[in-house]
């Protein structure tokens, strides 16, 4: 699978040279963090998931007329991890509460809603056409795990960079406040004895696009 340019023109560097970025291609990664809880009345409880992990990226800087333009390729998922905590209630003095078992879903997919843009999936995660919050029908990569049994902490782990997209030349994902984003669906249904409810909500995930002067 090789690497395709996927990027966009960020910004033109000022004239000054101490303000360029610096030249050619580099490897940059941010972390990012993402969570919310829900409010189970049904179960009465508290379920709070997060999304962690790095967003991995290439870019380029190179001389145009009389700046430096930097384009962005490759945007990959390193790590990313779900992480599911029940408790009591959401907010302030909540404690733990067990339930007896857990499945966790993530789902990831596009910026803006592009069905024609290439994600590349390592094993065990899946990728293809299924319904999302963000974009309806579109392109995703997912995993699905579970079920996990009895407790209050639940964690599915995705070592090394399971997912990768390629972007249009036209930059799909970067906005204009110099952030790539992705969009992610977060979902965990947790049961007790023969009752579960679901929680599930779309998180918007957005990283710096760095010139990656340090």
């Amino acid at each position: 699978m090789g690497a395709s340019m996927i990027g966009v023109l960020l910004v033109s560097a000022p004239a000054q040279a101490s303000t360029y970025p610096p030249l050619g291609m580099k490897t940059l990664s941010r972390p990012y963090s993402k969570s919310f809880c829900h409010n189970s009345k049904e179960l009465k409880r508290g379920i709070t998931e997060k999304l962690s992990g790095t967003v991995r990226y290439k870019r380029n800087a190179y001389k145009f007329n009389r700046g430096i333009r930097v384009r962005f390729y490759d945007p990959t998922l390193v790590n990313p991890t779900i992480t599911v905590t029940t408790t009591n209630k959401c907010g302030k003095g909540a404690k733990a509460a067990k339930v007896d078992h857990a499945d966790l879903t993530q789902k990831w997919y596009d910026w803006k809603c592009q069905t024609t843009v290439a994600v590349f999936v390592g094993y065990p995660w899946a990728v293809g056409v299924s319904g999302t919050y963000k974009c309806g029908k579109t392109k995703a990569a997912d995993r699905n795990t579970g079920p996990y049994g009895k407790g209050s902490h639940y964690t599915q782990y995705n070592s090394g960079a399971p997912v990768r997209w390629s972007w249009g030349s036209d930059g799909k994902g970067i906005t204009k406040g110099g952030k790539i984003c992705l969009h992610a669906d977060a979902a965990a249904t947790v049961y007790i004895r023969n009752r579960s409810d679901m929680a599930s909500q779309a998180l918007d995930v957005c990283v710096t696009a760095s010139w990656g002067s340090k």
